[in-house]
């Protein structure tokens, strides 16, 4: 049987506690690192690998790509060729998504949060078994950022500003003329 003898000494204590420590901290991060890495069905994507595949109609002819933002958020802007499937509403319109279980599916949102949830719905649903999807990291967000190519509906996102100026204008006039008369009416009360 092996004895350690410890010396009264702090420091070498102190380096023994260390060691046994770093050892300890090692096999705990050994551990989770295998638990995140065994998900074989979803997998983490850029942009740029997700712009990649739509665009390579020959290596993925059948990709689908589901926008799971809001219809309101939809409608101001998405990827061509999305499907709209808000999360909220995923669980219950998987049929819609069963001709895809064995093709390519890229899920995107916003920023890439509502994405990972709804590629973890799609991961857990066993009745179809979806095998091949990808969650969009970063989202529409980042996709925007990196200057590919999307639709944006206009009409939403156009401000008319004429009206606000307007009224500003119409307000600053009155404050004004409303100043200046009072300003007369005390000098003309105190002559």
């Amino acid at each position: 049987m092996l004895k350690i003898k410890f010396n009264k000494n702090r420091q070498s204590r102190s380096t023994l506690y260390l060691i046994m420590v770093s050892l300890l901290l090692i096999q705990f991060f050994n551990f989770t690192s295998l638990g995140i890495a065994a998900d074989p069905v979803r997998t983490d994507i850029s942009v740029s690998v997700a712009n990649d595949m739509i665009n390579n109609n020959t290596a993925y002819p059948d990709l689908l790509v589901l926008d799971v933002r809001t219809d309101a958020e939809y409608n101001t802007n998405h990827l061509h060729n999305a499907t709209s499937i808000p999360l909220a509403e995923l669980a219950g319109r998987l049929t819609e998504l069963a001709p895809y279980n064995d093709t390519e599916i890229i899920v995107y949102c916003n920023t890439g949060v509502r994405s990972l949830e709804a590629s973890e719905i799609l991961v857990a649903n066993n009745y179809y078994n979806f095998t091949k999807v990808y969650n969009m990291l970063g989202g529409i967000s980042a996709w925007i950022a990196e200057d590919y190519d999307y639709w944006l509906n206009e009409a939403v996102n156009n401000i008319d500003f004429a009206l606000p100026v307007f009224l500003v204008s119409i307000i600053g006039i009155i404050f004004v003329l409303v100043l200046f008369s009072k300003r007369r009416w005390k000098l003309v009360k105190t002559y």
